[in-house]
C-alpha cells in the first residue's frame, strides 16, 4: 500500500484535466478511495488507514488469540479465602483492633485457658434453642472466637460481635497492656458466675509480699499481693535479668523516711523490697515501653533495646528453693515509633509441633525452623540500626512489649543436664565488652537465672504423649508419601476433630458448623458465578469474531457495502457491552451525503456485517453503496483545486510585477497587510462562502483533512465562473504547493490577521491589535486596513498602506470585487486630518505648560531643598501628595497625562474642616505619602499656576519662652484619634504578612536586642531620635532642625505617657528567616512553620515579641497584637529524648484521651 500523501494525490490527480462539470462516477469513486484494492483479513501488519476497505489491525487480535478465564470476571477466587492445611485461623482487623487479635491468639494457644473456657456453661432463657442460640456474655463470644480459630474452614475470622459487646471503638488504638489487665478481670469475673474453676487464676495469678524489714532488730511486715503479670521498669536496662533485679531491688528507708516499727515501739532505718512468694504456671512479664513524659503531659514510646532469653530460671527468686524454670512461649511486638500509632503482631510457639508462629491479624506466617527470628520486627521506620551482640539462648528486641513464659512440669526440671549450671548471668554482671562466648566458666553461680536450652523430657506418660502426636499431626497436617499412612493420618485427625467437639458446648458447635455452611454456600455462590461469567464470556468472543469476518467487504457489487466510523469500530472491539449507538450525523455533508473528508475516518464494510451491528447497536442513518457519495461535494473541490492554481499563477505575476518600475503607471492605494496575506484572505472568503449552515440545520462539511494532506477548503462553484481565464491542462498539482502552505496556515493566521484599528487618542496613530472576530463581520476584509475607522475614508497615515499598479489591482479585484477602491490620487479623510491637527496642537500646548510649571517649581519636581523646619516669619505650606504625584507624572510626560488644574487639600481635612497630619511639636519634618511640605515663595507659584480649595499653614509663636506650633487651620483632636485607631487596626490585620523570626540561645539577650530595637531607628530620618536616661544627649528646640517624631505616630496609652510607633522599615540580621502568616491564623499555625525552618518542635519553642512571651497556642495573632512586619526572637529548650515524639504536637486530637471509658471493660 503506497504512503498516505501518495494516496491523496492519485486519487485527486483527476482534478487536474476535469471541469467541475465533467465530474464522473469513476472519478467519485476515486476521491472516496474506492478504487484501491481490497486487504484481505489478517493480509496485514498494520492498519492502511487511507484504504477504506481496510479493517485489519483495529483491535480484533485480541479476540481471535486466547483469553484468560479470569479477563471474564472480576469474582474473587474463593480457594484464597479457605484455610489451608497445617495454619491457623486469623482474626480480621477492624481498623485499629490489632491490638485485640494478638491477645485472643495468646490466650487461644493455652491449653488450659481455651478448654476452661470451653468448660463454662451459659444460662439460656426458656424459650431458647441450640440452634437460635447467640452468645451474650463474655465468655460466650470467647467461646465463639475460640471455636472458630480451631474449627473453621475460613482463613480468618470476624470479631466484630465480640468487640462490640466489649464496646471498644474498631477505628481507635488503645493501650495492649491495659486492655490485658482489664480484660481479664472481667473474663474471671465472669467465668466465676458460671461455677466453674477460675482458669484465669489458675493459669497466671502469682503472689509476691511487700516485706519492710528493721534495720535495728531485724523485725519484719509482710503484706501480701495477688499478680497477674509483673511490671518490668526497662528504661536504663539492657535485659531481662537487670530489670527483673530492678522490680526486686531493695529500698532502703532512712532519715525522714525512716520505718516506725512496732517491735522498737519508734521510727529506725529499715529496708523495703518485693518478694516473690509463688509464680504462675503461665508468667506474664509487661515490659514498660509506654511511660508518660512528664514535660510534655503525653506518653511515649521507648525503643530501647532489651535482651531475653529463651529459658528463664526463677528458682533464686522464690523461697525454700523451689524449682521455676520458664520456656519463653510467646512475644508480643509493637511496629512503629510512637505510643499513638503503630501495629501489634504476636510471636506464638506452638505447643507440640514446637514451631513459631507469626500472627499479623488476618495473615499467619509460619517460621522457617524450630527458633524465634523477629527479623523485620526490629526495623523502626526503616532505620537499620547496629544490634549488639546477642549471646547464644538469648534474642533481643526494642519493639517487645510482652514476654510469655510457661514453666515446665517437675520432672522436666529434675532431668536438666549438667551443663545447665553453668553460669549465664551475663548481661547483669558484666559489660558488652566483657562477654566472652567461647569460654564459660562451668562453676555455678548463686545468681544464675537463665539456662541454656533444655531438652524435653521423654518419660511422660504415655497418654499425654499419644494426645499431643495427634495434635500435632492435625496442626501440622505434613502429607506423607505412603498412602497407608495417609488414610491413618486421616481417620486419627478425624477423632481429634471428634474430641475437640466433645470438649465444645453443643451451641457452640453448632454455631460453628452454621458459620463453615455459610462460608461453603459462599464459596460455590462464587465458583458458579464466576463459572457463569466465563461462559457468557467465551459466547460474546465467537459473537464477535463472526461479525468482525462478516465485515470484509469483498468487492463484487458496488452496492453491497456500507460506512461504518473507524472511532466507534475500535470502540466496540475494545468492549462490545459499552459500544454506543452507531452516529453517522457527523459525517454528513450539507448535501446529506457522506463528506470526502469524513470518509477518510470511516471504514467501507459489508452490507451484511453492518446490519449485524445496526440490529444490536442501533443507528440513526444508514450510508449504503453509491448513494452515499455527494458528486456536488467533489465537483466544488475539483473547483476549488484549479482555482488555487490561478491563484498561484498570479501570485508569480504579481511578485514579478511589484519588483518593476512602475511609477509611470496608474496605481492604486493596496494596504500593506492586506497585500501580504491576499493569498490567504482569499482562500478564507471561500471558506466563509462554503462554511455557512444549509436550511436544514447541518453544518456543511466543505474543510478538507490538513493531516492527510488534502487541500483546506472547498469553493462554491459560482465564484469560479467570475474568475477568468482557465487553468492549462499541463499545469500540476505539485505546482501549487507554495499556495498549499498557505492554505494549511488558514486557521491559525485567520485569527492574526483579524484585528481592528484603534485610533491613539494622542499621535493619531494606528494600533493593530490582534483579535479574533465572534462573527464573520469582526473579521478583516481585503484593503480594510486602510481605512480610517471612525468615517470609513482613507486612512491620512500613509504607513499603512502601499502603491501598485492597475494590472495588479485588477488581479486582486478578481478575488475581492467588494473591497475598497482608492486610487493613488484619493484624498484621505478630511476629518481625520482635521482631529490630527487638533491633536498636534494640544500635544504641544501641553509641552510648553509642562516645561513652564516645572521651571517654576523645580526643586519641589526634584524633591530636593525640602524644608526640613517651619519658617519663623513665612511660616511652612501644606500640599496634598496625591496632587504633587499627579502634576510630576504630567510634567515627565504631558503627551500622555492630563496637567491637573486645581490643588485638593481637602483630603488632609476633616468633616470639621480640621487638620488631620500636624507636624510634630518640635523639630523638623518630612514629607510623607498624605502631606508635602513647601515653602512660602513655592505656595505663591502653585497659588499663580492652580486654583486651591484650602490652604494649610504651619507657623510657630512663643508663649511663655517657649516655641509653640499653630496649624492653619486648627487640629481636630478628635478626629485624630479617629484616624490614628483605624490605622492601628489595621496594622494588625492582614492576610499575606511577613514576620521576622530570630533564634536565640538565651533570654538576656533578647532584653539586650528588644533595648537595641528601640534605639533601632536613629539612623533613619523618617522618625525621631530617643535619648536614653543619663546619655547626655540634648532635646533640641525646633530652630535647631533636630528630627523628632511627628504626633500623629505618637500614641498614648492609659497612663497617658506617649507610645512612639516603630518605623516601618526592618533591617535584616545574620540567620533571620521570614515567615508568610495572615493575622487569623493561631500562634500554633506559627509554631509549626517556625519547626519548618528552625527544626525546633513547637513544644520546645518559647516565642517572644518585644520582650513580651507568646504562650497562648489557640489565639489568632491579631489577638496577640502580633503586626506584619514584627520581629520574633526565638529561644528554644533542650530537645527531647525522642525525636519521634515531635509527631504528637503536630497530631490533630479531637478530644483528650480516655482510654477504656465508657466501654464495658469499665462498666462493671
Amino acid at each position: 500500500m503506497p504512503q498516505k500523501p501518495t494516496l491523496d494525490k492519485q486519487c485527486w490527480q483527476w482534478a487536474e484535466t476535469t471541469d467541475p462539470e465533467d465530474v464522473n462516477l469513476s472519478n467519485v469513486r476515486s476521491a472516496y478511495r474506492l478504487n484501491l484494492p481490497n486487504c484481505k483479513l489478517g493480509a496485514c501488519k498494520r492498519q492502511c488507514k487511507g484504504n477504506p476497505y481496510c479493517v485489519n489491525c483495529i483491535g480484533e487480535k485480541v479476540w481471535f488469540g486466547k483469553i484468560e478465564d479470569s479477563s471474564w470476571h472480576d469474582v474473587q477466587d474463593p480457594s484464597e479465602e479457605r484455610r489451608k492445611p497445617g495454619m491457623f485461623v486469623g482474626l480480621k482487623n477492624l481498623g485499629a483492633t490489632c491490638y485485640v487479635n494478638t491477645f485472643l491468639q495468646l490466650w487461644f494457644h493455652n491449653e488450659t485457658v481455651r478448654k476452661g473456657i470451653y468448660k463454662w456453661r451459659e444460662i439460656w432463657g426458656n424459650n431458647t434453642t441450640v440452634d437460635q442460640w447467640k452468645p451474650t456474655s463474655v465468655c460466650g463470644h470467647l467461646q465463639v472466637i475460640f471455636g472458630l480459630l480451631e474449627l473453621s474452614k475460613r482463613r480468618y475470622i470476624d470479631p466484630s460481635e465480640f468487640i462490640k459487646h466489649l464496646g471498644l471503638d474498631a477505628g481507635l488504638q488503645q493501650d495492649a497492656q491495659e486492655f490485658s489487665k482489664l480484660f481479664l478481670s472481667v473474663l474471671e469475673e465472669n467465668i466465676l458466675q458460671g461455677n466453674t474453676t477460675n482458669v484465669i487464676k489458675d493459669q497466671f495469678c502469682g503472689n509476691y509480699a511487700y516485706v519492710t524489714r528493721c534495720s535495728n532488730c531485724n523485725n519484719s511486715s509482710e503484706r501480701m499481693s495477688e499478680f497477674y503479670e509483673l511490671d518490668l521498669n526497662i528504661q536504663g536496662h539492657k535485659s531481662l535479668a537487670e530489670s527483673l533485679k530492678g522490680f526486686l531491688e531493695v529500698e532502703k528507708l532512712e532519715g525522714d523516711n525512716k520505718y516506725m516499727c512496732s517491735k522498737c515501739n519508734e521510727k529506725q532505718d529499715a529496708t523495703r523490697a518485693i518478694e516473690l512468694k509463688s509464680l504462675p504456671p503461665v508468667l506474664n512479664l509487661q515490659l514498660l515501653r509506654f511511660v508518660f513524659d512528664i514535660k510534655t503531659g503525653s506518653k511515649k514510646k521507648l525503643n530501647s533495646c532489651i535482651q531475653f532469653p529463651d529459658v528463664l530460671d526463677m528458682t533464686e527468686y522464690l523461697p525454700e528453693n523451689q524449682n521455676a524454670i520458664y520456656d519463653l512461649n510467646a512475644v508480643l511486638i509493637h511496629r512503629g515509633p510512637s505510643a499513638y500509632s503503630g501495629h501489634y503482631v504476636a510471636h506464638i510457639k506452638g505447643k507440640d509441633s514446637q514451631n513459631w508462629f507469626k500472627f499479623n491479624d488476618e495473615e499467619i506466617e509460619k517460621i522457617k525452623g524450630k527458633n524465634l527470628q523477629l527479623g523485620s520486627e526490629e526495623d523502626l521506620e526503616g532505620k537499620k540500626q547496629k544490634s549488639p551482640r546477642i549471646p547464644k539462648g538469648h534474642h533481643s528486641s526494642k519493639n517487645a512489649y510482652m514476654l510469655v513464659y510457661t514453666r515446665r512440669p517437675p520432672s522436666t526440671c529434675n532431668s536438666v543436664e549438667a551443663e545447665t549450671s553453668k553460669s549465664e548471668n551475663i548481661l547483669s554482671s558484666q559489660t558488652k565488652e566483657e562477654i566472652s562466648y567461647n569460654n564459660v566458666s562451668s562453676s555455678t553461680s548463686e545468681n544464675s537465672m537463665f539456662k541454656t536450652e533444655i531438652q524435653s523430657d521423654l518419660s511422660a506418660s504415655k497418654s499425654d504423649e499419644a494426645l499431643k502426636k495427634i495434635e500435632r499431626e492435625m496442626i501440622d497436617s505434613v502429607p506423607e508419601s505412603d498412602s497407608e499412612k495417609s488414610s491413618s493420618k486421616n481417620c486419627i485427625t478425624n477423632s481429634v476433630l471428634a474430641d475437640t467437639k466433645k470438649l465444645i458446648p453443643n451451641y457452640v458447635v453448632k454455631f460453628v458448623e452454621k458459620d463453615n455452611e455459610e462460608f461453603e454456600k459462599w464459596v460455590n455462590e462464587m465458583n458458579s458465578m464466576k463459572e457463569e461469567n466465563i461462559a457468557k464470556g467465551q459466547e460474546k468472543q465467537e459473537t464477535v469474531k463472526a461479525i468482525y469476518k462478516d465485515l470484509s467487504y469483498s468487492g463484487d457489487s458496488w452496492d453491497e457495502f456500507e460506512w461504518i466510523p473507524m472511532n466507534w469500530l475500535t470502540k466496540w472491539l475494545n468492549d462490545p457491552a459499552t459500544a454506543p449507538p452507531i452516529k453517522l450525523s457527523s459525517s454528513l455533508c450539507s448535501h446529506g451525503k457522506l463528506c470526502p473528508d469524513q470518509s477518510l475516518k470511516m471504514k467501507c464494510v459489508s452490507e451484511k456485517g453492518a446490519s449485524q451491528l445496526i440490529s444490536i447497536y442501533g443507528g440513526e442513518v444508514r450510508l449504503k453503496g453509491d448513494e452515499s457519495l455527494c458528486f456536488k461535494c467533489i465537483q466544488q473541490k475539483c473547483n476549488l483545486i484549479r482555482t488555487k492554481q490561478l491563484i498561484v499563477e498570479d501570485d508569480k505575476f504579481i511578485s514579478g510585477k511589484m519588483k518593476t518600475n512602475f511609477a509611470a503607471e496608474k496605481c492604486y492605494w493596496v494596504g500593506k497587510g492586506s497585500f501580504r496575506s491576499w493569498r490567504r484572505l482569499a482562500v478564507e472568503l471561500l471558506t466563509d462562502s462554503e462554511g455557512k449552515i444549509d436550511e436544514n440545520g447541518e453544518a456543511g462539511h466543505n474543510e478538507l483533512n490538513l493531516e492527510n494532506g488534502e487541500l483546506e477548503n472547498h469553493i462554491d462553484s459560482n465564484i469560479g465562473e467570475n474568475i477568468p481565464g482557465n487553468v492549462q491542462s499541463e499545469s500540476s498539482l505539485g505546482a501549487t504547493n507554495e499556495i498549499f502552505e498557505d492554505v494549511r496556515k488558514v486557521k491559525s493566521e485567520s485569527n492574526i490577521d483579524k484585528r481592528s484599528e484603534v485610533r491613539d487618542a494622542n499621535s493619531g496613530k494606528k494600533n493593530v491589535d490582534n483579535v479574533m472576530g465572534d462573527n464573520d463581520e469582526d473579521s478583516l476584509q481585503f484593503n480594510e486596513d486602510l481605512l480610517c475607522e471612525e468615517h470609513g475614508g482613507l486612512d491620512p497615515d500613509i504607513n499603512c498602506r502601499k502603491a501598485v499598479p492597475e494590472c495588479v489591482w485588477l488581479r486582486l479585484k478578481h478575488y475581492f470585487p467588494n473591497c475598497a477602491e482608492f486610487e493613488i490620487t484619493s484624498p484621505s479623510c478630511v476629518k481625520c486630518t482635521e482631529n490630527i491637527e487638533e491633536d498636534n496642537k494640544w500635544k504641544e500646548m501641553n509641552r510648553q505648560l509642562a516645561a513652564t510649571q516645572k521651571a517654576a517649581l523645580l526643586d519641589l519636581f526634584h524633591d530636593r531643598k525640602r524644608p526640613t523646619a517651619i519658617h519663623p516669619v513665612d511660616g511652612t505650606f501644606v500640599l496634598s501628595t496625591e496632587f504633587v504625584n499627579s502634576w510630576r507624572q504630567f510634567v515627565r510626560d504631558p503627551l500622555k497625562n492630563e496637567p491637573p488644574c486645581k490643588v485638593v487639600n481637602e483630603l488632609l481635612l476633616c468633616e470639621h474642616n480640621g487638620f488631620l497630619f500636624p507636624p510634630a511639636e518640635h523639630g523638623s519634618f518630612k514629607s510623607d505619602d498624605k502631606i508635602t511640605y513647601i515653602t512660602a515663595d513655592e505656595w505663591r507659584q502653585v497659588t499663580s499656576l492652580f486654583s486651591f480649595d484650602n490652604e494649610i499653614t504651619l507657623v510657630t509663636y512663643e508663649e511663655n519662652g517657649k516655641k509653640e506650633i499653630l496649624t492653619l487651620p486648627n487640629v481636630c483632636n478628635e478626629c485624630l484619634l479617629k484616624r490614628l485607631s483605624y490605622e492601628e487596626s489595621e496594622l494588625f490585620e492582614y492576610e499575606k504578612g511577613i514576620i521576622y523570626v530570630r533564634k536565640h540561645q538565651k533570654l538576656e539577650k533578647i532584653i539586650e536586642n528588644s533595648n537595641e530595637n528601640s534605639d533601632s531607628n536613629q539612623d533613619d530620618p523618617e522618625f525621631s531620635e530617643k535619648s536614653a536616661p543619663g546619655s547626655g544627649r540634648k532635646r533640641h528646640n525646633a530652630s535647631e532642625g533636630i528630627v523628632t517624631e511627628p504626633p500623629e505616630k505618637v500614641m498614648k496609652n492609659g497612663n497617658g505617657s506617649k507610645i512612639v510607633r516603630k518605623s516601618q522599615r526592618h533591617r535584616r540580621a545574620r540567620g533571620e528567616k521570614e515567615v508568610i502568616m495572615s493575622s487569623k491564623q493561631t500562634l500554633k499555625d506559627l509554631k509549626l512553620k517556625i519547626m519548618g525552618l528552625f527544626s525546633v518542635p513547637p513544644f520546645d519553642q518559647n516565642l517572644y515579641v518585644d520582650g513580651r512571651l507568646l504562650d497562648e497556642n489557640d489565639r489568632s495573632l491579631c489577638d496577640l497584637r502580633v503586626a506584619s512586619g514584627s520581629v520574633i526572637d526565638l529561644i528554644a529548650d533542650e530537645p527531647q529524648e525522642e525525636p519521634s515524639f515531635m509527631e504528637e504536637f503536630v497530631k490533630e486530637s479531637g478530644m483528650p484521651e480516655s482510654g477504656f471509658k465508657g466501654t464495658n471493660l469499665l462498666s462493671a
